[in-house]
């Protein structure tokens, strides 16, 4: 316990290090340059960020944003699972697939969201292009929890006949489902990411990207830091929520691990 301790004390005085010395490039970027329109102060945008909270406008934009990414992430993962579901029972599709796949994974995102623009609209385009770009990163999370589960249970399994369907629903899901739920927080972190980078490009309005394309367009920097300040955070507090899920479902594994002995 007093070594684990000492490991967190560790970890949470390197993090303050890390920032602290962000923190003092920034200030030293924005003496340098001493220009507000370029390299806004720190003391500027904390005001600006602190006000965001005081906007009743910003929780509306936020929501909508979140809203967005939860579905896409959302429909993502059940179209991940089901086709991943059906690589684990039969091999062809799962070859077949794995082209598609790879053909998903290169595809520029930029230009995607561009075309979707012209076919969609601002508000459609971001929402298909985070789950285009979600997709490919859940389905090969499930394929490698997949290829995880052990090879000898899946042998007593074709040994006693049985069914593909018991295989996949007594077998392999519960195997699989820690490992792909314990990912969740980082997919919904990228999920955010992109969401607010097609935003800026489609420019959205009511959405954290449009906020951030008009503040740049009427060269609002402070603000335009501070959004950005805001959707590190999230991307944080998201991260924070992924380590929560793994430390959970470890323990979840060491309790059925023990229970099994």
């Amino acid at each position: 316990m007093n070594a684990l301790k000492k490991i967190l004390k560790s970890n949470a005085l390197w993090a303050v290090v890390a920032a602290a010395f962000l923190i003092l490039v920034w200030h030293i970027a924005c003496v340098a340059v001493s220009n507000e329109f370029i390299v806004p102060s720190i003391g500027d945008t904390l005001l600006q960020f602190f006000t965001l909270f005081g906007s009743q406008k910003f929780y509306s934009v936020l929501g909508k944003t979140l809203l967005r990414t939860l579905l896409s992430f959302a429909i993502s993962f059940v179209l991940a699972a089901a086709l991943a579901a059906l690589s684990a029972v039969s091999r062809q599709f799962r070859a077949t697939f794995a082209c598609i796949i790879s053909v998903i994974r290169t595809l520029p995102t930029m230009a995607i969201t561009l075309m979707l623009l012209i076919w969609t609209n601002a508000r459609v385009a971001p929402s298909v292009v985070t789950a285009l770009v979600s997709f490919p990163m859940i389905y090969s999370q499930f394929m490698a929890a997949i290829d995880g589960v052990d090879g000898d249970i899946l042998e007593m399994a074709k040994l006693y006949r049985v069914s593909e369907r018991d295989k996949l629903t007594k077998i392999i899901l519960p195997a699989v489902a820690p490992e792909v739920v314990a990912q969740t927080g980082a997919g919904l972190s990228l999920g955010l990411k992109v969401m607010v980078s097609a935003e800026v490009l489609c420019y959205t309005l009511d959405s954290l990207g449009g906020m951030m394309q008009q503040a740049r367009l009427f060269a609002e920097m402070p603000l335009f830091a501070a959004l950005t300040a805001m959707c590190i955070l999230l991307g944080l507090i998201l991260e924070l929520f992924s380590s929560l899920l793994k430390s959970v479902v470890g323990r979840w594994r060491v309790k059925e691990g023990g229970d099994a002995h």
